[in-house]
């Protein structure tokens, strides 16, 4: 298990994450503040994600605009690009590498 806690300008996060032993599988919870991304690269991996509290505005490059709210689920695919808007969140993840 692996614990984080980070403070940089307005955003913090608190990270715990499980990993199995051979690498493949991780799983955990994550909570930010307030937080603004602008991601030009692909995400790089497939990811799970329940919204336990607050939400996020996910903005693809194609325009496509999709709010998440506490309650509901999304997955994002490795090859995603585009924005993430939050006023802060927590959620559960899950990421499975087959590479």
């Amino acid at each position: 298990m692996v614990r984080n806690t980070r403070e940089s300008g307005t955003v913090t996060l608190n990270v715990v994450t499980l990993v199995s032993s051979d690498e493949k599988f991780t799983t955990g919870m994550y909570q930010a503040g307030k937080g603004y991304f602008d991601s030009t690269d692909p995400y790089g991996v497939d990811e799970f994600m329940f919204f336990l509290e607050g939400s996020v505005k996910l903005t693809s490059t194609d325009g496509t605009v999709q709010t998440i709210n506490a309650g509901e689920a999304v997955t994002i695919p490795k090859e995603w690009v585009g924005i993430w808007d939050t006023e802060g969140y927590t959620k559960f993840y899950v990421i499975y590498r087959n590479d």
